[in-house]
């Protein structure tokens, strides 16, 4: 606001924040907190608003003054605030500091009894939460007195409901914040807030970054407050029909699935918005949730604890694909082949004595992410989305200290070749940086190995090696009504020169295209690669010319990356001790030069790189690339 809040505005607005409506609320809590000297992002959390609706409202106030608000209201507020601005300047004129009011205290029922809550369906909805918790605590992993916390959560979440139905959501999570209740901390209420927020609108996961109350809790609460929120989601579709008949039937679990008998007279109607209400649950974990109603085709799972042991297949020298393979089948052979690589090295991952280990590791956990990308088209929708997720986790937990890994290993490698007579221990200058680069590792380690170690990543190993492990899992069945082409020797050739069709479509570009091009052409190169490496078994000869000329372009790529990404790291280090109070202890010299060495190497890199591209897009390669295909 331009200028402060006059006596007579700040009563009034202090009566609307205490006495008015929820969004008069809101309203009134922004104006205040201005004049308080708070900023407009760090009013829109407190205030349950968005940025854009904060400036919005500070706009208007300051065009329109008390007029934002409606006549009857300002009439109904102004006799009280009248009287109050009196007493206020009487106590001025004693030196008295007149203190903000604070957010009402409310007990939970009290709310509830204020704002007309459906108590029927808030009890309902919230035994059903608790049976969801209990039956899904493996996978949740959610503290014991997050249960209560979840139980508040689901009584309240309809708490906008009987005056601002269309928004209910939003309109709940307002009311929540705009109280104090008594039985929450700060924190739990403001996780209560969010799961109303949640509870209601298709879960998208922009929708968490737009979400204020989200966005204002601590970092180590978000986490819990998503699945709090999946499960309060579950709970909310499973009494959709609000006839409070429908109840959860003893629920059968594996390591993939949780299957819940849903029953009542309602119970296909409640079912089916469950599901459906399951999105956020589905983003959050690996395990699914089948809800299913009788008279329903039935989901097998094993009995409780049956695939807790995995017979680890015999290391393969290929993955065994064969042309006639249906590529479901050939799907689950390249992946079964890298799974098995990637247990292979994990007990030297986890040694830490050799950084290959862990770079083996990474590549196997990338290769499978490739083989999704090939082959998920050919199985049933839902059956690799599980182990997808998993497998992204893996790689960016093993991805921290791999990159860590290469960074150090390469500074080395630079001192090693710097040592001059000139600079005969420039070891020291890269010290700081060094030291800085090996505690991050050290902590991604630490991370990772925790990672490892958690029942998340047991679940999914153990989950997928038995998927991998049984023929023909999550195929579709066969196309009978018109010819659909699925096995290998029909798909590939096409699959094949469709990822080149995209490398060489770069080639206008290579002469002026930006660092993030050639990035993005350093992937695209690689999906090739991983291609033709999937069925080099049944490609000829050829193939083995053609992933030598791709390796060689991935390379240069690759090292102009890992420059690009030195120069940035760089740069923030610099930037860090600049804002040090002891910069004059820490030796940056030898930093700066670096700096300067990983400019030039980048600089190379990229002006070498059209020979490089020239080599690769020779006739020559293209002929080996079409006799490889010929071969089927």
């Amino acid at each position: 606001m331009e200028e402060k809040l006059t006596a007579e505005e700040q009563v009034l607005l202090e009566w609307i924040a205490n006495e008015g409506k929820p969004a008069h609320v809101r309203r009134a809590r922004v104006l205040l907190l201005r004049d308080q000297g708070l900023t407009p992002t760090e009013i829109g959390p407190r205030a349950g608003l968005s940025d854009g609706r904060v400036y919005y409202w500070l706009r208007a106030f300051r065009e329109r003054r008390m007029d934002i608000f409606p006549t009857d209201l300002l009439a109904e507020a102004k006799p009280t605030a009248l009287r109050m601005v009196g007493d206020k300047e009487e106590e001025t004129v004693v030196g008295a500091e007149s203190p903000r009011p604070e957010r009402p205290e409310i007990t939970v029922d009290e709310l509830c009894q204020h704002y007309e809550v459906d108590m029927a369906h808030a009890r309902h909805v919230a035994d059903l939460a608790l049976a969801l918790f209990d039956v899904t605590a493996e996978v949740h992993g959610l503290p014991s007195n997050r249960r209560d916390l979840l139980e508040t959560a689901a009584i309240l979440h309809n708490v906008g409901f009987a005056f601002y139905p269309e928004k209910h959501h939003t309109a709940g999570r307002d009311i929540i914040l705009e109280h104090r209740l008594v039985e929450l901390g700060e924190v739990e209420q403001q996780m209560v807030a969010c799961t109303t927020a949640f509870h209601r609108k298709r879960f998208k996961p922009r929708r968490i970054d737009k979400e204020p109350s989200f966005l204002a809790l601590p970092d180590e609460a978000r986490d819990e407050t998503l699945a709090l929120a999946a499960l309060l989601r579950l709970a909310d579709g499973l009494d959709y029909s609000q006839s409070q008949t429908t109840l959860l039937g003893e629920a059968q679990s594996s390591l993939q699935a949780i299957v819940l008998p849903v029953l009542g007279p309602f119970s296909e109607e409640d079912a089916t918005r469950a599901r459906r209400k399951a999105d956020l649950w589905h983003h959050l974990f690996e395990v699914e949730l089948h809800f299913v109603v009788e008279g329903e085709p039935g989901i097998w799972v094993h009995p409780e604890g049956a695939e807790a042991k995995i017979t680890q297949p015999r290391k393969l020298k290929s993955p065994g694909i064969l042309p006639d393979d249906p590529m479901s089948e050939a799907g689950r052979k390249a992946l079964l082949f890298h799974f098995v690589r990637m247990l292979e090295h994990e007990p030297g991952t986890r040694l830490g004595e050799d950084i290959e280990e862990l770079h083996d590791m990474r590549v196997a956990t990338r290769r499978m992410r490739s083989a999704f990308r090939v082959f998920a088209p050919y199985f049933n929708p839902d059956a690799l989305r599980p182990f997808l997720k998993g497998l992204r986790r893996t790689g960016r937990a093993l991805g921290r200290v791999r990159d860590l890994d290469v960074l150090m290993e390469r500074a080395q490698h630079y001192l090693a070749t710097e040592v001059s007579e000139e600079s005969p221990r420039p070891h020291d200058d890269l010290d700081a940086l060094l030291e800085d680069w090996h505690g991050r590792r050290e902590t991604a380690r630490a991370k990772m190995l925790a990672y490892l170690d958690s029942k998340q990543y047991q679940r999914f190993v153990q989950g997928f090696g038995q998927f991998l492990a049984t023929e023909g899992a999550g195929a579709p069945p066969p196309p009978i009504s018109r010819p659909v082409p699925h096995r290998v020797y029909q798909v590939v050739p096409a699959l094949i020169y469709t990822r080149y069709e995209v490398v060489r479509g770069y080639e206008p570009m290579i002469e002026s295209g930006s660092l993030d091009m050639l990035h993005a052409l350093r992937i695209d190169c690689k999906r090739l690669r991983y291609a033709l490496e999937f069925f080099r078994e049944v490609l000829s000869s050829d193939v083995e010319k053609v992933v030598k000329e791709v390796v060689i372009v991935q390379d240069h790529l690759g090292n102009l990356h890992d420059a690009d990404v030195a120069c940035h790291l760089l740069i923030a280090f610099l930037h860090q001790w600049s804002r040090q109070e002891q910069r004059e202890r820490i030796n940056i010299s030898g930093v700066t030069r670096y700096l300067v060495a990983k400019q030039n190497d980048l600089r190379a890199l990229v002006d070498s790189f059209p020979e490089t591209w020239r080599h690769f897009n020779r006739p020559e390669m293209r002929r080996q690339l079409a006799l490889a295909v010929s071969a089927l």
